[in-house]
């Protein structure tokens, strides 16, 4: 035996080297793009022209009247609104069918086609059954942890906008939104590890515990806590910044002709199916490093249980 050489591990394999998140951004790269990904797509796009011109729609019929061509809604009145509520048919039908049809079926395309495009990135299955144990798994083991989380960091928000300091008060503003959207997306991060790994657990071969694979989807999560969080908060912030461009130039061009709020609307559109594609991004990003890692573990739990029994015969 050569005392020189440095003692071999499963990690000297370059298949087996741990990796965080951040090494597979580049692979996954396609992002919102693909056979599932163009539903990913749609389904985010429905999400926002279809309330949008339903509501309008509503209030052609029940108040004469679009919001459309006007002002996009700035010139209601709290009159207006009264009048709507009382006499205009909104207090026995407070939304019409198609504004709750067309955000709903777009809500179910954009799950179903995201669980899906995850799945076919790392050539699983995805069946109904995993998507919906997942995010009951999600509830008894990311909860709880996010849930602290979000209430010390809103709670510190809360502290910086009573100093009042003008500085602080608007980091405390900007603040609150990005940190329930950014835990919101942390919690949809730990139920698409959890779905991953009742698929995996399912489909594999391997006989592991229901609480192996609740540790592992957990621990998949936290092992790298600094990578995620500058995933999950950057792509928040990147997202709503997209978004408030649109508003603000919105706002700077007025509504006061049917071309400008076109404009705003399509523009709008746009923006959305920007953030769809940056979240089929890390949903391919989540996937890939959800493979790896679990390839890892399950090496390095081999790795340990044919030392334990080399042991046991030795002995």
């Amino acid at each position: 035996m050569d005392l020189d050489a440095p003692p071999t591990t499963i990690h000297t394999q370059g298949d087996l080297v741990p990796r965080g998140p951040w090494s597979f951004l580049k692979t996954a790269l396609p992002g919102g793009f693909g056979r599932w990904g163009w539903g990913l797509l749609a389904g985010w796009a429905l999400m926002v022209a279809g309330p949008t011109f339903s509501w309008a729609m509503l209030l052609r019929r029940t108040a004469g009247w679009s919001a459309l061509p006007g002002h996009w809604g700035e010139g209601i009145t709290a009159r207006d609104i009264w009048e709507l509520w009382e006499n205009g048919g909104l207090k026995h039908n407070p939304v019409n069918s198609p504004t709750v049809h067309t955000l709903g079926l777009g809500l179910v395309i954009v799950l179903w086609c995201g669980w899906r495009m995850q799945a076919e990135t790392v050539d699983l299955p995805g069946r109904l059954g995993p998507w919906l144990l997942g995010a009951l798994d999600t509830l008894l083991v990311g909860l709880v942890p996010l849930a602290l989380i979000a209430w010390a960091l809103l709670r510190f928000l809360g502290w910086l906008g009573d100093t009042g300091i003008q500085g602080l008060g608007w980091a405390a503003f900007v603040g609150r939104p990005l940190v329930i959207m950014a835990i919101l997306s942390t919690l949809s991060l730990q139920w698409w590890f959890l779905r991953l790994g009742r698929t995996g657990r399912a489909g594999d071969g391997r006989r592991r515990g229901y609480g192996r694979h609740l540790g592992w989807s957990f621990r998949a999560l936290w092992a790298h806590p600094a990578e995620w969080t500058v995933l999950v908060f950057g792509g928040t912030a990147l997202r709503a910044l997209f978004s408030f461009l649109v508003l603000l130039f919105a706002w700077r061009l007025g509504g006061a002709t049917v071309g400008r709020v076109w404009a705003f609307f399509l523009l709008q559109v746009a923006a959305t199916v920007v953030n769809a594609w940056l979240l089929g991004w890390l949903l391919r990003t989540s996937a890939l490093y959800w493979q790896h890692d679990l390839k890892v573990r399950e090496a390095r739990a081999d790795f340990v249980k044919a030392h334990r029994d080399a042991e046991s015969l030795e002995a």
